[in-house]
């Protein structure tokens, strides 16, 4: 059910918060008052559309929030799954929306923005509103479709079931189908453009690590001459000695001998002897190596150019290819799927299109099983509706349900379900759209809804001025129609009929007045007494008297023992 509605800076509304209750819930006020305001902004809430005209005066944008308790609608948690939206611990769902005049209209779902084609799909399992004609829900084929496909039961609903997944694989199916069948030269120039690189790449043989271990090596290539006259100075410094100076290891023999010496007269001395001497030993090694690695360093202009235009080769493949070697293979990897794939497009176009037929035969099999079960549950609905509609004072209208078969697979089926009525004796079956009024469209409703009470899950009914064109005792008959559905929904509408108001379970009153210079609209929820005063108002006018308020109680004292009588 809808909890409440927050308004900020809509229409005449500065700030409006109203909190609804659970039944039957009007809105009554003076012509003017902001009762179909609040109404338009509770379906620019749930997704509908927009306008920045909206936006009160003075004010950069309007904020339009609204909090449901989602516990009684599984489907819609499904939804919320499946959008990867979180799903309330408290059951308790909030949808906000901004209008700005700069364009940047935000949706939000508990606080996650979300896409308005998202939002909007979210709010259309929670509220079920019947506005004017060019707004009234029942006016469109897919919603009479889903009232039908209700109404219908398991049988309809598994076999629509069955249709939606098979249209669904078709639908994937036809969309790989066309992919595969791509301009046959571009096809073409992909895969020769693909086996090129292929050969470019396998042609290199490129080594991970080779490049960096041939950077290493150019780099001692080009240093070769200041290499070698390094490890030159470096042997000579620690084997051969200098003319003036001698060699490193001749002086630490010196000192080998000198410790030697001192450990026959000191023992505390000898650990330092084995230190030096195992030093010696390193030294002359590492004198020995440098020379070994002085004589391997060549200074060769030729391996140099090879190195040379091999890390030009990898570098080429590196900025066709990929960053790294690494990135290189990796991608010769892809494109040899890719050629794969593409060599084998016939084979592959062949199977696909064989599975589109069998997927598009199965499904036009599945839509016959459908429809069956939908016209079956027509004709029984065709005659309930009637049934309701004796009871709304509208015993001459005949109602019907047509089809009309669809060329191509639809999600829903391979039909368009659409509402067709004859107002009066010896006139043609019409399109609602084309012919109801505002009124019949409103008795319609509530046949459909009563007919419907205990399997549709959308919880919240919305009605604006339902009592427009309805009089005597067909305005009575929908004022109890609204009082029953009440009981498995909660309403929401708005009046301008005492006899509707009467029988609220929660009577809105919506006024209008003037604080600083601006209009402001106001919504109380009225008490008993205060509720006796509104409803005598109603009857009786501006000036309300004794006699009015007499009406006022009866109709209310009656209204409840109906509503006694009834349970």
């Amino acid at each position: 059910m809808l909890l409440n509605i927050f308004i900020k800076d809509y229409g005449i509304i500065d700030q409006l918060d109203i909190e609804f209750q659970a039944g039957f819930n009007i809105l009554t006020g003076e012509t003017g008052a902001g009762k179909s305001i609040i109404i338009d902004a509770l379906q620019v809430a749930l997704g509908g559309r927009a306008s920045v005209e909206r936006i009160r005066s003075g004010s950069e944008k309007a904020l339009l929030q609204i909090a449901f308790d989602t516990g009684g609608v599984p489907a819609l948690m499904t939804l919320l799954e499946e959008q990867g939206l979180d799903i309330p611990e408290d059951a308790v769902l909030v949808m906000a929306r901004e209008i700005s005049h700069s364009g940047k209209n935000i949706c939000r779902i508990n606080g996650q923005v979300v896409t308005l084609s998202i939002y909007r799909k979210i709010g259309g399992n929670l509220a079920d509103l019947h506005l004017q004609m060019e707004h009234n829900s029942i006016l469109a084929h897919e919603r009479q479709r889903q009232l039908l496909d209700c109404y219908g039961g398991n049988q309809v609903i598994s076999a629509l079931e069955t249709v939606n997944l098979l249209y669904s694989q078709w639908k994937e199916t036809r969309v790989k189908y066309g992919s595969l069948i791509l301009d046959a030269a571009e096809r073409t120039r992909r895969v020769d453009t693909l086996r090129y690189q292929i050969a470019d790449i396998e042609q290199a043989c490129l080594r991970p690590g080779e490049d960096e271990e041939l950077e290493a090596e150019k780099k001692v290539l080009v240093n070769a001459e200041r290499i070698s006259l390094l490890a030159s100075q470096a042997h000579a410094l620690l084997y051969d000695g200098r003319a003036e100076q001698a060699s490193a290891l001749d002086l630490l023999a010196q000192a080998v001998d000198s410790l030697k010496s001192l450990v026959s007269m000191d023992q505390r001395v000898e650990i330092m002897f084995v230190s030096l001497e195992n030093a010696v030993y390193q030294l002359e090694d590492v004198a020995m190596g440098m020379a070994l690695y002085r004589d391997g360093i060549e200074n060769d202009p030729r391996r140099l150019e090879v190195i040379e235009q091999r890390l030009e080769q990898i570098r080429k493949q590196k900025r066709l290819y990929g960053e790294t070697i690494p990135g290189v293979l990796k991608y010769l990897v892809t494109a040899k799927s890719e050629l794969d794939r593409l060599e084998n497009t016939e084979v592959a176009l062949e199977d696909t299109n064989r599975l589109l037929e069998e997927l598009e035969a199965s499904y036009w099999r599945s839509c016959k099983v459908l429809s069956v079960a939908r016209r079956e549950a027509a004709a029984v609905l065709e005659k309930e509706v009637a049934r309701e509609l004796l009871s709304l004072e509208m015993g001459n209208v005949i109602f019907k349900i047509g089809f009309l078969n669809l060329e191509s697979p639809a999600l829903g089926g391979s039909e368009q379900v659409d509402f067709l009525i004859s107002p009066n004796p010896g006139e043609p079956l019409k399109p609602l759209a084309k012919i109801a009024s505002g009124g019949e469209l409103t008795r319609i409703m509530l046949a459909l809804k009563s007919l419907l009470a205990g399997m549709d899950e959308i919880p919240v009914l919305v009605f604006d001025e339902a009592d427009t064109g309805i009089g005597g005792r067909a305005l009575q008959a929908v004022a109890e129609k609204m009082s029953q559905l009440g009981r498995r929904h909660q309403v929401i509408c708005v009046t301008h009929s005492a006899h509707v108001a009467c029988r609220a379970s929660a009577h809105h009153h919506v006024v209008k007045e003037f604080e600083g210079g601006r209009t402001v609209t106001k919504v109380e929820l009225l008490d008993p007494r205060e509720r006796l005063e509104e409803l005598a108002r109603m009857l009786g006018g501006k000036d309300v008297s004794d006699i009015a308020r007499r009406h006022a109680g009866q109709m209310l004292d009656s209204a409840v023992l109906d509503k006694e009588s009834e349970q």
